[in-house]
């Protein structure tokens, strides 16, 4: 996360929280010259997201984005679910997603690769460990992977 969506983040997880559900990722981006701020939320239940959900979250946390004004210029808001293929971006999110199946990149090539797809077996506050679907080209199936070396991980939704 960048400066600006970090400060996004604190100043609005405590609004969220209040309204039963928790950030999990903020994304600043451009597309088709349209900047879009994305706020991605679970509920601290851990029902689904519904609809409703997202347009409650939006009102509230758009007047508190027009106070604390963190993004200069123009964007679009954009509240949504995780999904199926929700982002794993903090080590607490490693522990608790454990013995699912993920997708983890890596921002170097790690033994002929940079995509490592499999089951997170365990993290903690340091890395992940993983059994591989395909096997390393030393035959190996099992991986540990430090947080540093991680550029982006997602839970593969559509297995498990």
């Amino acid at each position: 996360m960048s400066a600006s969506t970090e400060n996004v983040k604190k100043i609005l997880s405590g609004l969220v929280k209040e309204l039963g559900c928790e950030i999990v990722v903020v994304n600043l981006f451009t597309r088709n010259k349209t900047r879009t701020l994305q706020i991605m939320i679970e509920r601290l239940d851990g029902s689904s997201v519904s609809i409703d959900d997202c347009e409650r979250i939006s009102k509230a946390v758009s007047i508190s984005l027009d106070v604390h004004d963190p993004i200069k210029g123009k964007y679009n808001l954009e509240v949504s679910s995780t999904g199926i293929d929700r982002s794993l971006v903090s080590p607490d999110d490693f522990i608790r997603f454990s013995g699912r199946q993920v997708v983890v990149n890596t921002y170097v090539t790690k033994w002929d690769r940079k995509t490592f797809k499999g089951n997170l077996e365990s993290a903690d506050e340091c890395g992940i460990k993983m059994t591989l679907d395909s096997p390393l080209p030393n035959g190996e199936n099992a991986v540990d992977l430090m947080y540093e070396e991680i550029c982006s991980a997602h839970i593969d939704g559509f297995k498990n």
